[in-house]
């Protein structure tokens, strides 16, 4: 019983510990804050040094922990804060039900291609009074309804404009 109970208390520590440990994103004007969990899937992009003004592409890391004021990925990339131009977190709760939507999606889209199919090769022939408007209904709502996760976007941050100030306790 006393492992058990000296078990709860370190993994609740830990639990304290691990939720205090975070990075926010605070905007000037409102005073509101995001925060970013360590082990999140970020995508950024960097000002550019050249004097071309060279448009960089999004890379993806996930963020490890912090040190002084910048990232520090899982690739062992460190990323000084003041570097970053862009920033996007990826949300794990939308990335968990396009998964779970996936197979809706897929499913509907062929349902209403059937509808579609037997409106137009067959006809509306006795048999197919009744199915065809079932299979294209069913079809175009079941898409529909299962493709709202995937019009969801990542939450995105413009670091450029000034709005945005990047916390690291």
């Amino acid at each position: 019983m006393k492992f058990f109970t000296r078990l709860c208390f370190i993994l609740l520590m830990m639990t304290f510990s691990i939720t205090d440990a975070q990075v926010q994103i605070r905007k000037f004007s409102t005073q509101k804050s995001k925060e970013i969990d360590f082990g999140s899937t970020i995508y950024y992009k960097l000002y550019s040094d050249s004097i071309l003004e060279v448009e960089l592409t999004k890379e993806i890391g996930i963020l490890l922990t912090t040190s002084d004021s910048s990232f520090v990925l899982s690739d062992g990339i460190e990323i000084p804060i003041k570097d970053l131009k862009y920033l996007e977190i990826e949300n794990k709760k939308n990335k968990k039900w396009r998964g779970v939507m996936s197979p809706f999606l897929i499913t509907g889209i062929g349902f209403f291609i059937k509808g579609v199919t037997m409106a137009i090769a067959e006809g509306n022939e006795s048999t197919n009074k009744k199915s065809i408007p079932l299979y294209t209904g069913t079809g175009l709502a079941v898409t529909l309804f299962s493709s709202v996760p995937f019009w969801i976007k990542n939450k995105s941050y413009d670091l450029t404009t000034g709005d945005y100030e990047i916390l690291i306790p």
